[in-house]
């Protein structure tokens, strides 16, 4: 006859054959999971003076995707149709068209797209089912301000060509219709971004660099400086939650 003890044995591991194997298909689901992230902008041109919106879907390859608003309205969507939906699609980053503010106002641009979180929502090629949130703010920074060289300058491209602007500080006012620099300083910018370009190169010459929030200079390489030349260049200034603001210019090197 077996003892008790011989049971409680048999009961003991039994439960811990349970416990490790649900453990494992836990561990194992998560690792299944398709990746699924997205990010909402807005992204405001302070030298044109117009703003719109900005969605970024990264993962897995999906066959269609939705996004609702705050307020469970239905803001965008796409579908992979065709050949190509048997592959499905990775990435996605589209942007909506940027009214200037003649035709229509940074509030009334911002009404279309409230603060608050974004439900993204879709399926994969496999037919799994993928969702993500994104939150969007109407933090915007204020435009950089170029201190060099100045708007149509002429430079000498044998001296080294520094561009340089000041630093970030303050938001801009929302309520401005249109999207003046405002008093508010509660704002973090994440990083600058400058891009640099000859005006008609053959073949198409352009730098683009990242640079951490307190920097705001750049020493252009001197290989990229020519004789002759017209450059156009844009500082971008994008806070925490991703919204952005570009100021625009231009110089020319002399001959």
């Amino acid at each position: 006859m077996r003892s008790l003890f011989d049971f409680g044995g048999y009961v003991s591991v039994f439960i811990l054959v349970l416990v490790f194997g649900l453990m494992a298909s836990v561990d194992l689901q998560a690792q299944e999971l398709p990746k699924f992230e997205a990010e909402i902008r807005v992204e405001v041109n302070d030298t044109d003076g117009d703003a719109g919106f900005q969605l970024f879907v990264d993962g897995d390859p999906w066959q269609r995707i939705r996004v609702k608003g705050p307020d469970g309205r239905h803001v965008y969507g796409v579908s992979n149709r065709g050949k190509l939906r048997r592959f499905g699609s990775a990435e996605l980053f589209t942007e909506s068209n940027e009214p200037n503010y003649a035709d229509l106002s940074l509030p009334e641009i911002l009404e279309f797209m409230p603060e608050g979180e974004y439900e993204f929502k879709g399926f994969t090629i496999d037919r799994q089912k993928v969702e993500t949130t994104a939150e969007l703010t109407h933090d915007l920074p204020c435009g950089p301000e170029v201190i060099f060289p100045a708007e149509g300058e002429e430079v000498d491209p044998t001296q080294p060509l520094i561009i340089a602007w000041m630093p970030v500080t303050n938001k801009i006012d929302t309520s401005s219709p249109t999207g003046e620099c405002g008093n508010e300083t509660d704002i973090e910018i994440e990083h600058y971004e400058l891009v640099i370009e000859i005006v008609d190169s053959e073949p198409e010459q352009k730098l683009t660099v990242i640079l951490p929030p307190d920097t705001t200079e750049y020493l252009v390489s001197p290989d990229f400086v020519v004789p002759g030349a017209e450059y156009k260049f844009e500082v971008l200034a994008r806070e925490e939650s991703g919204n952005q603001t570009i100021t625009e210019s231009t110089f020319f090197t002399s001959d």
